[in-house]
């Protein structure tokens, strides 16, 4: 089994107030802000995917969060966090939520380009997952993914964020189909043993039909000689 981890863009600055200690213009909080998400491999554009977006966290306007109730118990020091480490409560936050059965603050479907496009969102702090796909002979997996919005850039931030996930591509083992059995695609797989059979049976009966009109031929040849004699 093989599993090659794709490249990706991801988005500069991420937590860049909170993370980077940047300094920039107040951060207003009742801006309408938006997050576009594309989930690809290489070329592949993986589309009709679910994706999930989890509200964390509240933000002023210096950039301090505040986490919601539902996450107080794995709530974080953003300030001067690594990427790593950064992954790592990306992963966290993902098994809390399934462990407590959390909602999803919004969930929508890639396009065929594998864009999915969340609007009207209010700035703060989120975790970005999606679900796995399998196209042809491999299944594609993306890493929980946190998120502030605004980002800074050049100094300003950017109440409209873009952002390639990371996704990865497993190799799934092919499985052999016994013949009679349905494939992966529902499809019957044609049964070889019962075909040799039934060639066998067809051989059998025109071997015997074969001897019987060779009898036949030798039995009347044989009368016929005998009403001469």
């Amino acid at each position: 089994m093989k599993k090659v981890v794709s490249s990706f863009f991801l988005f500069l600055s991420i937590l860049s107030f909170g993370v980077l200690n940047v300094k920039a213009d107040n951060i207003d909080g009742s801006r309408t802000s938006s997050l576009s998400v594309t989930y690809q491999y290489d070329t592949v554009m993986l589309s009709n995917v679910d994706v999930s977006l989890y509200y964390l966290a509240s933000v002023d306007e210096s950039g301090v969060f505040q986490f919601t109730d539902d996450y107080l118990d794995v709530a974080f020091d953003t300030t001067n966090i690594s990427s790593s480490d950064l992954t790592l409560q990306a992963e966290t936050i993902e098994n809390y939520i399934s462990s407590h059965q959390l909602q999803a603050s919004s969930l929508l479907k890639t396009n065929q380009n594998g864009v999915t496009n969340f609007s009207n969102l209010v700035p703060g702090l989120y975790l970005v997952t999606v679900d796995s796909k399998v196209v042809g002979d491999y299944r594609y997996d993306a890493s929980p993914t946190i998120v502030s919005i605004p980002i800074l850039e050049d100094g300003t931030y950017q109440y409209d964020v873009q952002m390639n996930i990371k996704t990865e591509r497993e190799e799934l083992e092919q499985e052999i189909t016994p013949p009679g059995g349905m494939d992966n695609n529902n499809e019957m797989v044609p049964n070889t043993l019962d075909n040799i059979y039934l060639y066998i049976v067809l051989l059998v009966i025109s071997i015997i039909v074969i001897i019987g009109v060779i009898m036949y031929i030798s039995k009347r040849k044989d009368e016929k000689n005998e009403k001469k004699k």
